[in-house]
């Protein structure tokens, strides 16, 4: 089946539409005009039955007139009944008028309408009165043939300038919708190109603020995105590919090695080692990943509640002094007081773990660590501070970007995944993050969380 386009739909509505208002318009006008020429048609037999009644002389019952038919209009015909209804005088009027019988002999004016071998007629009879007596009637009547020329002429033109009037008006319409559609063909015309692989397509259509206009400015900042998405959904693969291949080829060289030959138990618990730690660091990532693949999806349910931050902090920093004590490193913490604060716990949590962890990872043998809270212009103020190898100034606007690490000055200790992940955190609990790192000097990690309880 052929599909109809928009543009058909358009000027077909379009056209109907304007056939419906023109024969609705017709009709009213059609019937107006009728029951004007109608009433003046009356009028004017009246009128000249006035004339005529004007003109008339009388003596007792004997009727007589002076001046005949000339006062009359032209296809205006009369005639005078005495008060027996016998014809006296009277124009060339057709014997068929003559013959109507008199119906109302009350003394009233009658008006009626007959139809004479196809013709309609229109006849008005008015009563004849001397001294309070009716002597006779005055009859007149007058053909509606002009009248029905007139309107026959009128619905003539209707039925010819109404169809004209529709094509013009279509094919106005065709053009008007085609020249407004345009814009839409090349919106396709893009659409399906970049269907093929093409994301760097784009409309680029000048800027107006009609529906046309909004919908490619619309169209282009979905490009956009969809691009940036995609974007960063190879790298996110390609980088995730590339992380969990390190610690996979590790283990399974161990495995290969532990099955050659015959080895020392020694060696097998060395490589066992090996193979659980890169399984340990493998299931991180992975963790990792599929906690920010949910967020990139909208499909992480969070959990919003009212806590004591303080003891949040407090707990985690504890959890920590064991791993910092067989590494040399001192935690402090320190909290002015109790601080409630909406959150979500899990991510809390795993945002402080990421940022202790790294604190203590990256620092120096006999290095300090130090977690401060407190409360500042209605912000709960986290920081997270230690003297340990820092950050490069050229790395700081990189460090929250997932994968990136900093290699040349922090080792390849970590995923790359752990301070991306903070930021999204401290996005999603609507507050703010900043570093203040110097290579050596060690990192300061300043957050703030909105007490918006």
């Amino acid at each position: 089946m052929r599909k109809v386009t928009i543009r058909f739909k358009i000027t077909l509505w379009y056209a109907l539409l304007l056939l419906v208002l023109l024969v609705v318009f017709s009709f009213f006008l059609y019937m107006t005009i009728s029951r004007i020429l109608y009433r003046d048609t009356e009028e004017l037999l009246k009128a000249d039955a006035g004339q005529v009644l004007s003109i008339i002389q009388s003596e007792g019952y004997n009727i007589n007139i002076n001046i005949p038919y000339k006062i009359i209009a032209t296809n205006t015909y009369f005639v005078i009944f005495d008060v027996n209804g016998n014809t006296g005088l009277k124009s060339e009027i057709l014997p068929e008028i003559v013959d109507l019988p008199i119906l109302n002999k009350q003394g009233n004016e009658q008006l009626r309408e007959i139809s004479i071998d196809k013709v309609k007629w229109v006849v008005y009879d008015k009563p004849l009165v001397s001294g309070n007596q009716i002597i006779g009637w005055i009859r007149v009547s007058r053909s509606l043939q002009p009248m029905a020329d007139t309107l026959f002429n009128l619905k003539l033109i209707m039925f010819i300038s109404i169809p004209l009037y529709i094509l013009f008006a279509s094919a106005g319409g065709w053009f008007l919708a085609n020249r407004a559609l345009r814009p839409i063909d090349y919106i396709t015309k893009t659409a399906r190109e970049i269907s093929k692989g093409d994301l760097n397509q784009r409309l680029r259509m000048p800027r107006t603020e009609d529906e046309v206009g909004r919908l490619a400015v619309t169209f282009d900042e979905m490009l956009n995105k969809l691009e940036t998405s995609i974007n960063k959904e190879r790298q996110f693969a390609s980088d995730a590919s590339h992380e969990l291949r390190t610690p996979i080829a590790i283990i399974s060289a161990q495995a290969e090695e532990a099955l050659s030959g015959a080895h020392k138990v020694k060696e097998y618990k060395e490589a066992l080692s090996i193979v659980q730690n890169e399984s340990k660091k493998m299931s991180h990532i992975i963790s990792q990943l599929l906690m920010m693949y949910r967020s990139d999806e909208g499909r992480y349910k969070f959990n919003f509640e009212v806590l004591n931050l303080k003891l949040i902090v407090g707990e985690i920093v504890n959890e920590f002094q064991n791993i910092a004590k067989d590494n040399g490193i001192k935690i402090s913490f320190d909290a002015e007081e109790e601080i409630k604060i909406r959150v979500d716990q899990t991510l809390i949590t795993r945002l402080l773990i990421n940022l202790i962890d790294n604190a203590v990872r990256y620092n120096k043998k006999g290095g300090k660590v130090s977690v401060n809270i407190n409360r500042e212009n209605g912000f709960a103020k986290i920081i997270v501070e230690d003297n340990g190898i820092g950050i490069a100034d050229k790395e700081i606007p990189y460090i929250f970007d997932r994968f990136y690490q900093a290699d040349k000055t922090r080792g390849n200790q970590g995923t790359g995944l752990g301070l991306s992940i903070v930021k999204w955190i401290v996005d999603l609990h609507k507050g703010e993050i900043n570093v203040e790192s110097k290579v050596n000097q060690g990192s300061k990690f300043v957050i703030k969380l909105p007490l918006n309880l």
